[in-house]
């Protein structure tokens, strides 16, 4: 997502959304010790997002007591992710 948004707002906007050197993404898969399996790549939608009663547009990554989404129209599933993990039991 972050990579399309600026290569589709670069035209207009030269750099103003590139505020660091590399992509996160970019960043997350050298700092794997197998990228090949180890990072999920979400669906590739710019303006569908998940709502309140469909999550097939969004997407949330979870490893262990980490959470994470990728923008605000991940945020229901991400909500309902989020509760899960605070009603899990301890050491669970």
């Amino acid at each position: 997502m972050e990579r399309t948004a600026y290569l589709t707002t670069a035209w207009r906007l030269a750099r103003y959304y590139r505020t660091y050197p590399a992509y996160v993404e970019d960043e997350v898969r050298a700092a794997l010790d197998d990228p090949g399996t180890q990072f999920e790549r979400g669906p590739r939608e710019l303006t569908r997002r998940g709502t309140a009663s469909d999550d097939s547009h969004a997407f949330v990554v979870e490893d262990g007591g980490y959470l994470s989404a990728r923008w605000p129209g991940d945020a229901y599933l991400f909500a309902r992710r989020y509760l899960d993990l605070l009603r899990a039991p301890s050491g669970a």
